[in-house]
């Protein structure tokens, strides 16, 4: 596996014009560009609260009807958390109004809803559900379009840190963030380049499969629609809660992590050991020195994430002669791949690093050298004699 550049990286070819209308936010790509000169040489950020909210999450693990249940890591003393009815509710109405000059978009967030509900994803709030003892709480939602997505090109992002006033508190708030439980970033691009067959799959809606227990689905709540043909008015709106883990609560990547270490430590077998050592967040990155031994990764795997009713999807590898022998269903089907934030061209079987290239030619500023130089993610420092000259000018 080789590594390339897209793009040039010289100081004379990331001229821009900077004006007050132009000039960029680029304070979260700077604070990146700095963490990745201390990369796996910072201190471990666990704390006691860490090992207390880990320890109670382990005791609080279950399993029922072949899924993972888990419970919201609440603070100690939880400060008040209010209902939020009246914000999320107006945040629907102008979420409706915007959308209703994208029908498309519209009917295709009503698709969303309506299946996650069939598939146990979210449940309507009954009478029956309302008696339960709980924490209530509404989460305000809106959506996210991203048409480079090969799968899922619209997405609803729950906004858990939502608050109707500065002095109250939001739902992330009152949880534990909990320990980060990922590999080293280093580590696992180092391992990927190592194998003779590279391998690389992906959880399918990871998060959605792990079950919320039931003291703690409502506050998830939210509203939608009825129908969406009619307008917000109150018997038009339905309220639902997760019965899973929604994405964007604070909680939620540690509550994923977790359960996918104590599953995979159950299994003791040199491919659950492997995933467990290859994965990220809801990838599982690794590779192997054999075709055979790339098909028993991928039956063992498949096998194991099944037991936690998860599905193992996108296979993607250099080997074509391993990827003939798997379902087609299965395959990404794409010849180029996000790794890790890298860009893996699969038949070449290279790794890009990619960078900005512009071609006005006006005066260079320093601001705009470093937008430039901080855009270029490399983790591994393959491309720092040619980002070294930049740097120095700055």
């Amino acid at each position: 596996m080789t590594m390339t550049v897209n793009g040039l990286l010289s100081i004379t070819e990331c001229c821009l014009h900077s004006t007050i209308d132009t000039c960029l936010q680029i304070k979260p790509s700077i604070e990146d560009f700095w963490n990745l000169e201390t990369i796996g040489i910072q201190d471990c950020p666990y704390t006691s609260d860490d090992e207390n909210t880990l320890s109670n999450f382990v005791t609080s693990l279950k399993m029922a009807n072949g899924k993972y249940q888990v419970a919201w890591p609440w603070k100690e003393k939880i400060p008040v958390l209010p209902e939020n009815r009246e914000l999320a509710y107006g945040r629907l109405k102008s979420l409706f109004q915007k959308m209703k000059n994208n029908p498309d978009l519209l009917n295709k967030y009503d698709e969303i809803i309506q299946d996650q509900c069939k598939k146990g994803i979210i449940e309507k709030v009954s009478n029956q559900c309302s008696k339960e003892t709980g924490i209530k709480h509404y989460i305000p939602h809106h959506a996210v379009v991203d048409p480079n997505k090969p799968t899922t090109k619209v997405r609803i992002v729950y906004d858990a840190s939502a608050k109707s006033k500065q002095e109250n508190t939001s739902l992330n708030d009152c949880l534990h963030r909990g320990p980060v439980m990922l590999q080293d970033l280093c580590g696992l691009l180092l391992r990927f380049r190592m194998n003779k067959i590279a391998v690389v799959a992906y959880i399918e809606k990871a998060f959605l499969q792990i079950e919320l227990q039931k003291n703690d689905r409502d506050a998830t709540r939210f509203f939608w629609l009825r129908n969406i043909n009619h307008p917000t008015v109150e018997n038009n709106v339905q309220v639902y809660r997760f019965c899973r883990v929604p994405f964007g609560v604070i909680s939620s990547p540690f509550l994923l992590a977790a359960t996918l270490d104590y599953h995979l430590d159950t299994y003791k077998n040199a491919t659950a050991a492997n995933i467990r050592e290859n994965i990220y967040v809801d990838n599982v990155i690794t590779g192997v020195d054999s075709t055979e031994n790339a098909v028993t990764l991928y039956e063992e795997a498949k096998q194991i994430f099944s037991a936690a009713s998860m599905n193992l999807r996108e296979w993607a590898s250099n080997s074509q002669k391993f990827l003939k022998c798997i379902p087609k269903e299965d395959q990404a089907n794409r010849e180029k791949l996000k790794v890790l934030g890298l860009t893996w061209t699969i038949k070449d079987d290279t790794l890009t690093v990619n960078s900005a290239r512009n071609n006005n030619m006006f005066p260079v500023t320093k601001r705009e050298v470093l937008q430039r130089v901080a855009s270029v993610f490399d983790p591994l420092g393959f491309f720092t004699p040619v980002t070294l000259r930049t740097k120095l000018f700055l």
